[in-house]
């Protein structure tokens, strides 16, 4: 099995220098068109988020089997970490263009700019998801495996629903002020700690990043290893981190929208790339 995010290259000194190049000419553009950046825009970024995911994905399944998926040339771009600033370059690109068509239209056409970036994110994830799925039913590269991907997925939604609505309970305003984008910081984190647990305690994968791999020998060291194996320490810190973040961070996106929604993006994307990679990985039997 593929250890998820275990294949991290450095890209070269030309692709380093393009990709940085681009990031920098792209966000300087952003900065100066400044794009609607609200809760709905966040959530219409997790879309590409995913794309970002699938197509990392298929660059491990070219690795897992000898033979690359795409073309030589290309190759360097989706392998982790150069797959984030692909990802960001496509998605930031159609988030500026919908802006810039926002902005010199009417102030209708600038609310729908997270509509654009939403749909056009679904148009290219949806092929690619289907794509993998067909992958997933070649016994060459994989089996498709459904019950422990999904079981994840599904327990990640309860968890953090019974999270997010103790959280409520606890303080109201919190979930008033940090709503949609704190959820998705909560779901983020939640996923990628079941999901590497899954990996580890269930399907064997192997943690190759330093602080979940330190979680998970501490707790490999304690009585409940044998009964609870060793992802659970993980997930606990990873829910505790994530609502330190919603308490803390919550009156931020209340007093300053835009930069407090971007902070929480970050924050949860963070967390949503990994776990998505392990879903997948998972998902296609790699």
């Amino acid at each position: 099995m593929v250890a998820p995010f275990s294949d991290f290259v450095v890209p070269s000194t030309l692709y380093l220098a393009v990709l940085l190049a681009s990031t920098a000419i792209l966000v300087a553009l952003l900065w100066t068109i400044r794009p609607p950046l609200s809760q709905r825009t966040v959530l219409a970024m997790v879309p590409w988020v995913v794309t970002g995911a699938a197509l990392h994905v298929f660059y491990q399944i070219g690795v897992a089997v000898g033979q690359s998926i795409y073309p030589a040339w290309a190759e360097p771009l989706f392998a982790a970490p150069a797959v984030y600033l692909t990802t960001f370059i496509a998605m930031g690109t159609v988030w500026l263009l919908a802006g810039v068509i926002g902005t010199a239209s009417s102030s209708a056409a600038k609310s729908r700019v997270a509509t654009y970036l939403g749909g056009i994110g679904f148009g290219v994830m949806l092929p690619l998801l289907v794509l993998l799925g067909w992958q997933g039913l070649d016994p060459a590269t994989g089996r498709l495996r459904l019950t422990l991907p999904f079981l994840g997925l599904v327990l990640s939604m309860v968890v953090t629903f019974v999270v997010y609505v103790l959280l409520g309970a606890w303080r109201t305003y919190i979930i008033a002020e940090a709503r949609h984008v704190g959820w998705l910081v909560l779901f983020s984190h939640v996923f990628d700690g079941i999901t590497t647990a899954i990996g580890v305690d269930l399907l064997g994968a192997t943690e190759r990043s330093f602080l979940p791999r330190a979680i998970m020998d501490v707790a490999a060291d304690l009585p409940t290893a044998e009964t609870l194996g060793t992802g659970w320490l993980f997930v606990v810190v990873k829910v505790l981190v994530a609502v330190l973040v919603v308490v803390l961070f919550a009156d931020y996106v209340s007093d300053e929208p835009e930069r407090g929604n971007l902070l929480f993006a970050a924050i949860a994307f963070v967390g949503l790339g990994p776990a998505l990679n392990n879903f997948l990985l998972f998902l296609i039997g790699i």
